[in-house]
């Protein structure tokens, strides 16, 4: 029996019987399931990778740039305080140097010694060439009011004051013409420590009103009136630390 010109031999047909596939897990790996499977492999390799090595290196580059941002916000923060500290010892050294000169103003002991000879200077000073001692002006009292400094706690040169500033006060009088008062007044207020006038009074001398006459009766001119002139001079210092 002939087939298409060729000879098949009897009992050689095996067109019939299916391929043989490898079986894994009892599952056989026909191509129909390998097409499932390929992908599922794949898919499951791939999250493998990303869930053992990309996500931890991943997240630990996160991490080491947040550390880094960290460490960068700290470097910006010091720097920060750095520039706020050299502000502030900026601020207290002129504070300082403020404060220095603010205090050359005020008395201290040394200068308080020395009150009396500095006023009687500037009385003296206006009896330059006056040689009539009449006419020449006079200190005539200069007393400290109490022995030794008072701490200011009445408010009287403002709340601020209080417990900061102590002051010692001495009533002073003297006697000359308006001229020679107003410029001894005003030379003591130019002395060096802060002094303040207080309680300023200034009478006429009625000895001074009387009218001179010569041999022949007429009058000597007109007399310069004097004045009596009492007030109390404050001297400012600073409060002793407590």
């Amino acid at each position: 029996m002939t087939a298409g010109g060729d000879f098949v031999p009897a009992g050689t047909n095996n067109f019939d019987e299916p391929p043989n596939y490898p079986t894994v897990f009892g599952v056989r790996l026909t191509p129909t399931v390998l097409g499932i499977l390929l992908p599922l492999l794949g898919a499951l390799l791939s999250y493998g990778l990303w869930s053992y090595i990309v996500q931890p290196i991943y997240q630990q580059n996160v991490t080491l740039k947040d550390q880094v941002r960290e460490k960068e916000a700290q470097l910006v923060n010091q720097e920060e305080i750095r520039r706020q500290i050299a502000d502030a010892q900026q601020r207290l050294a002129e504070a300082e140097r403020l404060k220095a000169d603010v205090l050359t103003l005020f008395a201290d002991e040394e200068r308080l010694d020395t009150l009396l000879l500095d006023v009687n200077d500037r009385v003296q000073s206006v009896n330059a060439g006056i040689t009539d001692l009449d006419l020449q002006a006079t200190l005539s009292k200069f007393a400290p009011t109490t022995p030794e400094p008072q701490i200011i706690a009445d408010s009287s040169f403002g709340a601020p004051v209080n417990q900061v500033l102590q002051r010692h006060v001495y009533d002073v009088e003297m006697k000359g013409n308006f001229a020679q008062t107003q410029s001894i007044i005003r030379s003591i207020e130019r002395l060096q420590p802060l002094l303040v006038v207080q309680n300023f009074d200034s009478q006429i001398d009625q000895e001074s009103r009387v009218l001179r006459l010569d041999a022949q009766g007429r009058p000597l001119g007109s007399p310069i009136p004097r004045l009596t002139t009492a007030f109390q001079l404050v001297a400012l210092m600073p409060a002793p630390p407590t």
